[in-house]
């Protein structure tokens, strides 16, 4: 059975500028640290420091952009969005990064996601900035990365306010009530769904603003568990699901955390506790899934595997636009067919087979998602 082995190493104490918590503005960062009972690993205190004072470094900007860009940002229409959904691992930033080619559309680019409170006024210098200590890949994996690329909106989010399944990856002893906060919602009081539903309104505002009306295309896969909600906000928005062989996210997934949580969290990880999360949160999240795909109209949704999408992306992406009613796929082609060629070389991670145990735990638990897709469970 492959073992979650999180190791923290001395680079990972003193390695300032890889967190993705960089631009969270001071009160979200204080009830961040409140809700966790200041439980920060001594190893920490640096990051953690240096985190405090960049809160309030970058106060003034955040206060000055509200007061100059806020009224019309309020009056921001957003645009029939497109959300992509999917488990981590299972496919997202590949689909992600094919739909962002498309010129007609616009997406959260990884310094907007990070300083999602300054990025009207202070884009230039902190996307310079972000370019000289970005790695020009992710840490979990080979997908290029850089200040510009596609991102998940939850990150934006997570600096904004404290409705982020991000935070978890921050303080990951308390990842399962975060998990059921503010994924599926499933402790969520009236006040934190308010408050979800407020700042998640207005950052796709605010990413319309800056791009001037354009559709927005967005992937975060904690949106898996919010299909019914995001629906609420956006009766005419649309969705494209991939989904992939649950032996294969289950590694995928191992293979995640063991990587990021040693950059990110201010406190150690337990190894056994992540992964029964990953069993955990995969199920719920697909229950409260297939639940809610009931009630969503099927000219708003499309599902596609990751096997297929990687077989055939052109052909796939193509099914998409059909089946979504999205424009222009003929004019974006040319770009689409870029960024394929640009992956041509990819070498996705290698993984030893699960054990008998773990396969039997993956098929008892998730055996429902193998049955509604048709994966092997042998």
């Amino acid at each position: 059975m492959p073992v979650m082995n999180i190791q923290y190493k001395r680079k990972d104490y003193i390695n300032l500028f890889s967190n993705t918590v960089f631009g969270i503005n001071f009160t979200s960062w204080i009830r961040l640290l409140a809700r966790n009972k200041f439980s920060i690993a001594p190893a920490f205190w640096l990051k953690a420091f240096f985190i405090t004072v960049n809160t309030l470094f970058f106060a003034p900007v955040y206060f000055l952009e509200r007061w100059l860009f806020h009224s019309r940002i309020s009056k921001t229409k957003v645009e029939r969005p497109i959300f992509i959904l999917g488990h981590h691992r299972s496919g997202t930033t590949y689909l992600h990064n094919l739909l962002a080619r498309d010129p007609n559309l616009a997406f959260c680019s990884t310094f907007q996601a990070l300083i999602p409170n300054q990025f009207l006024l202070g884009g230039g210098i902190f996307r310079r900035m972000l370019g000289k200590f970005m790695p020009a890949t992710r840490p979990q994996d080979n997908v290029k990365s850089g200040a510009e690329m596609p991102i998940e909106e939850e990150f934006a989010m997570g600096n904004m306010c404290g409705v982020s399944f991000t935070h978890s990856y921050y303080f990951p002893h308390s990842i399962r009530s975060v998990f059921n906060d503010v994924v599926t919602f499933e402790t969520a009081s009236p006040a934190l769904m308010d408050e979800w539903r407020t700042n998640f309104g207005y950052l796709l505002k605010k990413l319309s603003f800056i791009n001037k009306g354009k559709r927005l295309v967005l992937k975060s896969p904690s949106n898996t568990g919010r299909m019914k909600e995001l629906l609420s906000l956006y009766p005419d928005a649309v969705f494209i699901h991939i989904h992939r062989d649950p032996h294969a996210v289950y590694l995928s997934n191992v293979n995640l955390y063991e990587k990021i949580l040693p950059i990110l969290s201010f406190q150690k990880a337990d190894n056994k506790e992540i992964d029964d999360f990953i069993f955990y949160s995969y199920r719920k999240i697909y229950e409260k899934f297939l639940a809610d795909r009931k009630s969503v109209a099927s000219s708003q949704l499309v599902e596609i595997s990751y096997d297929a999408l990687v077989a055939d992306p052109m052909g796939q992406v193509e099914r998409i636009y059909q089946h979504l009613g999205i424009d222009g796929f003929s004019h974006a082609a040319p770009h689409f067919k870029a960024e394929v060629n640009s992956t041509a070389g990819y070498k996705t991670n290698a993984y030893k087979s699960p054990d008998d145990a773990t396969r039997k735990r993956i098929a008892n638990e998730w055996g429902f998602m193998f049955d509604a897709y048709g994966y092997p469970k042998g």
